[in-house]
């Protein structure tokens, strides 16, 4: 199995709990985002910010559920994923990414969809976040973006309540002095709330998408953002 960045404080004996937590949402979420199941016609998806991480029930469960239905997935990371194809023989996967804000080496609109799913927390600064949200909008005629809500009473990374609520830069420094300093850099842990999201969106996206931004519920709260977007000059899926 391929190392991985350890996004989620694996060690903590909350771990077990938040794993079943997040695949239960993002079943949710998959299932309620309209992939075409009922059509015929094959997707071609582009999944970005996959893991190489094997032993999470959670890790790159949209993939398996996506190639389960037939579509033809293409994963993208700036880890070394190519690992994966053991366990997903028909997985494509493209070169190791940079980090943001460069440029994908991917051709404009050459994907039916795009998912970043619980991505765009991880790729930096507002405009890092911004720019990543234009390059799944510029390669694909569709997408969907999860991420944690920043207003959730538990932050799923760090497994600490409430204190992500303060001013980030506080925040951070809280992290930092209790010694958890990988989350307490921005470039690893950046947290929106549903307004942040909609404002990037609209900023990334500009005039050539229709998106929505809608909340899924877990443990009592919002706990996840579900962005879905399309180009309003998309075909209909048939």
């Amino acid at each position: 199995m391929g190392s991985s960045i350890d996004y989620f404080r694996r060690g903590h004996w909350l771990s077990h709990v938040q794993e079943r937590v997040s695949l239960r949402v993002r079943r949710k979420i998959f299932e309620g985002c309209p992939w075409g199941a009922s059509q015929t016609k094959v997707l071609r998806v582009l999944d970005v910010g996959a893991t190489p991480d094997q032993e999470r029930k959670d890790s790159n469960c949209m993939i398996g559920w996506l190639l389960d239905r037939g579509h033809e997935v293409t994963a993208a990371s700036i880890e070394e994923i190519r690992p994966l194809k053991v366990r997903y023989p028909r997985l494509q996967i493209l070169e190791k990414l940079r980090p943001m804000p460069t440029s994908w080496p991917i051709e404009k609109r050459s994907f039916d969809w795009c998912l970043a799913s619980a991505v765009v927390e991880h790729v930096g600064a507002r405009n890092s976040q911004v720019r990543f949200l234009a390059e799944c909008g510029r390669t694909s005629h569709r997408m969907l973006l999860t991420t944690p809500n920043r207003y959730h009473w538990l932050e799923f990374h760090t497994k600490l309540p409430f204190i992500h609520w303060l001013p980030k830069n506080l925040h951070r420094r809280i992290l930092r002095a209790l010694g958890l300093r990988f989350w307490g850099d921005e470039a690893n842990l950046n947290l929106v709330t549903k307004s942040e999201l909609e404002a990037m969106a609209t900023e990334a996206l500009g005039d050539e998408f229709v998106f929505s931004v809608k909340s899924v519920w877990a443990l009592g709260m919002p706990s996840n953002l579900v962005l879905i977007a399309e180009r309003r000059d998309a075909h209909e899926i048939s």
